[in-house]
């Protein structure tokens, strides 16, 4: 990563920002302005991977301080998303919209360690060179494959016409881009450094990680046992090159939500994002419906578990934005693993 000036006109607000986490947010920054993607992506740390004799591919090797230990199901999931986006433009052609119709995600080991790497193909390209069916093996670090997903897509109109900037495996290797100071951000940019400084203290706070909680909802207290309710603002931090919640992040709130549901159904009696006691199920698998594309300014997450039982439990969740439906899902949970 470059370096640049140290940051001036800091935020204020009582972010408390962690000094660490505000430098991966500024590294995600001029990672965006130089190598194209969207900010989401870079600050989870997806980036190409080189290997010597062999073409780039996207792979996800996150920053400590965003993701100090475990990958959380969301980053294999906007991984696993853009590795199978990306497998489909290869044959489409780079620069081409794509959007994400359907993804079946199978997690296939509770504790996934990074780096974790996608291995993407194209299953199938109808003859009009608009629908795709594309599926995806990723490993880790210990090279056992720890998630497998398919997932169908379609070409879509880029907005004005105009073609998007390639992604960071489909360039050459640019120069390391010097990381802009707080009074160089552009608004949108300032937007979503500031989010993740402000999951960054949910994180300390929590034990868990800046990369889980970008997308993690505030509950609302007092819902019926089973259930699962849920309200984001969406802003920059989460949103792909054309300003939609990426594909990836909608899929890991969808099942943030209903682990949720499934899991201990007693809640803190102010609705903030602290979880209830007890220890949480590993998700098994989910699917996921695109219905729109998730463009606006409050996300609710509404889960509802459809069967518990000793050895698996089922959930379903509804995504709107603004009150319109943009993504629909399902979702299977195995007992949590035990610790160590």
């Amino acid at each position: 990563m470059g370096s640049g000036a140290a940051p001036t006109d800091r935020p204020d607000g009582g972010i408390g920002g962690d000094p660490d986490v505000e430098a991966a947010a500024l590294r995600a920054v001029a990672r965006t302005r130089a190598l194209g993607m969207h900010f989401y992506g870079h600050v989870l740390g997806i980036t190409a991977r080189r290997p010597p004799g062999a073409p780039p591919h996207p792979w996800l090797e996150p920053d400590a301080a965003v993701t100090p230990g475990p990958v959380p199901p969301v980053s294999v999931a906007a991984i696993a998303d853009l590795a199978m986006g990306s497998a489909v433009r290869a044959e489409v052609g780079a620069g081409r919209r794509l959007g994400t119709v359907t993804m079946a995600l199978h997690h296939l080991a509770p504790d996934v360690r990074a780096p974790v790497t996608p291995a993407a193909s194209v299953v199938s390209l109808d003859a009009d060179r608009r629908h795709a069916l594309a599926r995806c093996e990723l490993t880790d670090a210990s090279g056992a494959v720890v998630a497998a997903a398919q997932g169908w897509f379609m070409a879509l109109p880029v907005p004005g016409g105009a073609r998007l900037p390639l992604l960071p495996w489909e360039r050459d290797e640019p120069p390391d881009p010097p990381v802009p100071a707080w009074d160089a951000l552009r608004p949108d940019e300032r937007a979503a450094v500031e989010a993740t400084l402000r999951a960054g203290a949910r994180a300390r706070a929590r034990g868990t990680s800046v990369s889980a909680e970008l997308t993690a909802p505030t509950w609302e207290a007092g819902t019926a046992e089973g259930t699962a309710r849920g309200r984001l603002r969406i802003g920059p931090a989460l949103t792909n090159r054309v300003g939609h919640v990426q594909g990836g992040a909608l899929y890991g709130i969808g099942l943030a939500a209903a682990a949720r549901a499934v899991g201990p159904a007693a809640g803190p009696p102010d609705g903030s994002r602290e979880p209830a006691d007890g220890p949480r199920p590993d998700p098994a698998d989910g699917y996921w419906q695109f219905l729109r594309p998730g463009d606006g300014d409050e996300l609710v997450a509404e889960a509802s578990v459809t069967r518990r039982g000793r050895s698996a439990a089922f959930a379903a969740v509804t995504v709107t934005v603004d009150g319109v439906p943009v993504g629909t899902g399902s979702f299977a949970f195995r007992p949590p693993s035990a610790p160590g």
